[in-house]
């Protein structure tokens, strides 16, 4: 009989956003996870590890090195029979993606097609769309987080219209003026047809006039020149210029809706609703897929964004609010579950006080946890094994099976995605 509680090998992935060597949150846990290898190199930029079965950056068993879905596809009794139902999981696969991202330059504004596009389009075209699921996704922060997400009320992107010349001309006359006309309307189908109309125009603009106009508006913000209808954008202007100078996208920052949260603030991220991390640290759980569709690469392109986008503006996001999963957690000490509208998962951030102990129901499905703080260890089979685990280190836990961590001379933190099927 196969262990029901067993180390992993994640991921890593490097992309140009990701912050540098031992800086990156990603490389401090994977510098500690058993990958094969591993080294920090401080010149490379380590963005995101993955936890997983989508075979764009897979998971392997510790000690074996075989590919987690070929061991879940030979024993299935560890995802659970009811969870393989539920959404049709086949080959080992389970229905969650789990990551940790560091960056510190802002991530490409994108969204996540529905199921039925990446279903048809897969099928077309398995390039411009590598899966053919859908990508609801949750973000829960580690550190200070700066995002941006969803569109801005048409009222106010309205009145930068008004009051940013640089941006108002980007647009022909007459879009603009419809879309003044409209902004207060009380007919939400008017608004978010001329949001589209907006949206449109903006992904074909003159790339080489809005980086004439974008020069002219850092100028002017610079010399301290903004009206007070622009004082509170002023400094993301800034700063994305800095990211990336002479880039229209930073005139999204008129578009869509700013945030910043704080470490344990989670918001959730739906199919078609524009967004992109700018700094910070994540755990980031999402439906296992990896369709994405940038506004950069749009158009041309087989998946559209302009097609797929979901234009609903709104004044901001609602947060997903955590619950007690044991009795008495809070936000320091215990079990919370961040549990977002997506069937197929959910995160606890678990904290176990130096030399303390946290007991964990067994589960209606599967579950991954990474440790990113201290050391300790998970005890199962009513107290027969155990396992010691520290910062970086991954461990898969089978369908119900009861789990008790115990921390050691340090708070010990890990966060575990899972999901359950009555």
């Amino acid at each position: 009989m196969t262990e029901q509680v067993f180390r992993l090998i994640p991921a890593t992935q490097n992309y140009p956003w990701g912050k540098k060597g031992s800086s990156s949150l990603v490389a401090q846990l994977a510098d500690s996870s058993g990958i094969p290898d591993f080294k920090v190199d401080e010149s490379n930029s380590y963005a995101e590890m993955w936890m997983g079965t989508h075979p764009n950056a897979p998971t392997r068993v510790h000690g074996t090195k075989q590919l987690l879905s070929e061991h879940l596809a030979a024993h299935p009794e560890l995802v659970g029979e009811s969870v393989i139902k539920r959404f049709g999981l086949e080959n080992g696969q389970i229905p969650f993606l789990f990551k940790v991202l560091s960056f510190d330059k802002a991530l490409p504004v994108q969204i996540h097609p529905d199921k039925h596009t990446a279903e048809h389009v897969h099928s077309e075209n398995p390039r411009a769309c590598v899966d053919s699921n859908h990508k609801k996704a949750m973000a829960l922060a580690l550190s200070n987080l700066s995002a941006l997400c969803g569109f801005l009320p048409t009222s106010r992107v309205s009145e930068f219209l008004a009051f940013v010349p640089e941006f108002a001309s980007l647009f022909p006359a007459d879009i603009i003026a419809h879309f003044t006309s409209v902004a207060c309307s009380p007919d939400e189908s008017g608004r978010k047809a001329a949001l589209k109309d907006l949206l449109s125009c903006y992904a074909q603009i003159d790339k080489a006039e809005a980086a004439v106009q974008l020069k002219r508006l850092v100028e002017r913000y610079q010399a301290g020149r903004e009206s007070d209808e622009e004082k509170d954008i002023k400094s993301l202007v800034l700063q994305l210029h800095d990211m990336y100078p002479n880039d229209s996208d930073v005139f999204c920052a008129f578009i869509l809706n700013h945030f910043n949260l704080k470490p344990g603030h989670a918001f959730s991220v739906t199919t078609g609703e524009p967004h992109a991390y700018i700094t910070g640290d994540i755990i980031e759980c999402m439906a296992t897929s990896d369709n994405t569709i940038t506004l950069a690469s749009s158009p041309p392109s087989h998946l559209d964004f302009l097609s797929n986008v979901a234009y609903n503006p709104t004044p901001g996001k609602t947060l997903i609010q955590p619950t007690m999963f044991t009795r008495g957690s809070t936000s320091t000490a215990g079990s919370l579950l961040y549990n977002p509208p997506i069937n197929e998962l959910a995160v606890m951030q678990v904290i176990v006080a130096k030399g303390g102990v946290e007991s964990h129901r067994e589960l209606r499905g599967p579950s991954i946890a990474v440790v990113v703080e201290g050391e300790g260890t998970v005890v199962w089979a009513e107290g027969a094994k155990r396992l010691g685990l520290g910062k970086g280190q991954v461990v898969f836990i089978a369908a119900g099976t009861e789990v008790k961590y115990s921390a050691f001379e340090t708070a010990f933190k890990l966060y575990r995605a899972f999901v359950e099927v009555a």
